[in-house]
Formats: C-alpha cells, sequence, structure tokens
C-alpha cells in the first residue's frame, strides 16, 4: 500500500514537498507544476493522495465548519479565503478533482495539526526523531516541505487504518487528523 503526503505550494514556482510512505520508508522530494504532481501519481500507483491545503471553501465567510472546530480545539489553522491562502485553495481544489478523475482516494489533512496530535509538540525535528524511534524509516535532510509531506503520508496511513477522526461536515469539506499519539 502507497501513501503519498503532498504538501501543496500555492504556486507552481514554489516547491510541494511529497512523500511516498512505502512499507515503513518514506521516499520524498519536491516538484513544482501540477504535471509533476500528476506524474507523481501516474508512476505511483499510491491508495490515498493525503493534501496539505484547504480542498474547499466555506459556504460563507472566512472559515468552515472542519476550521472552527480545530480553532475550537486550540489548533492553529489558516482560513480557506484568507489573502495568502486563496491561490492554495485553488490550486488544491484543483489536483483534489484531477487525482479523484484519475480513480485517487484524496483526503485533506494539516500535518501541523497532525504533529500536534501524535507528538504533543510543533517541532519538525522532533517529529523525525520520534518516527525514527517508531521504526519508520526517514534518512536524510530534507526541507520543511518534505517533513510536512511525511506527516500527511503518516495521517494517510493512519486513516487507511481506521485510526484518525473527520472533522468538518459534507457539504464543506472534511480535515482528516490522528485520533491520538502514535
Amino acid at each position: 500500500m502507497i501513501v503519498v503526503g503532498l504538501d501543496l505550494a500555492g504556486l507552481p514556482s514554489n516547491p510541494t514537498g511529497f512523500a511516498l510512505l512505502i512499507n515503513r520508508e518514506f521516499k520524498t522530494g519536491l516538484v513544482h507544476s501540477n504535471e509533476e504532481i500528476f506524474e507523481l501519481f501516474s508512476r505511483n500507483r499510491s491508495a490515498l493522495a493525503a493534501i496539505d491545503a484547504p480542498l474547499s471553501l466555506p459556504a460563507y465567510g472566512n472559515l468552515r465548519q472542519a476550521d472552527r472546530l480545530l480553532i475550537k480545539r486550540g489548533l492553529r489553522v489558516l482560513p480557506p479565503t484568507f489573502v495568502g491562502m486563496k491561490k492554495l485553495t485553488a490550486r488544491g481544489i484543483l489536483a483534489a478533482g484531477e487525482l479523484r478523475e484519475r480513480g485517487v482516494g484524496v483526503i485533506e489533512v494539516h500535518p501541523r495539526t497532525s504533529g500536534m496530535i501524535l507528538f504533543g509538540t510543533a517541532e519538525r525535528k522532533e517529529w523525525l526523531k520520534r518516527l525514527r524511534k517508531k521504526g519508520l524509516m526517514v534518512v536524510r535532510d530534507m526541507s520543511e516541505h518534505e517533513v510536512d509531506a511525511i506527516i500527511a503520508a503518516l495521517t494517510g496511513w493512519l486513516h487507511l487504518t481506521g485510526r484518525t477522526e473527520e472533522i468538518g461536515t459534507l457539504d464543506e469539506g472534511m480535515i482528516v487528523i490522528p485520533r491520538g499519539s502514535l
């Protein structure tokens, strides 16, 4: 089973981190264009795409129900309609639609939230350290985009194994988060 985590950039000129989770080993890298992202999925028959980007818009106002519920839990998320998030949200909706058309399952994730739930910290170095202790192969230095993609892929794998919850509503979209620590 292959799960792909994407830390999607709002613009193709910026790096999008990806992580493939294959048999307890993460393979990571950076891509830019939508074509590179879709080619990644064509080469790797993934069971699921876990995307770190808003994949829907609020029915009204600036926040979706999922965003409100995470904020209520003390977790930090940005509104999909926030100036700096508009391009990311549009690209996320486009990528999710294209992947679904290609038969790939897609979920929205938020790696910072997953990291807080799984490891009790927002520190990426600590996430990697704890993953290594759990026997998950994370073998080289990498960008923060790749680290976020690793946590996205891990959240996707937890989702496939029934260890997540979906926050939000069907009409506005769901954010998938882990149910407890790793």
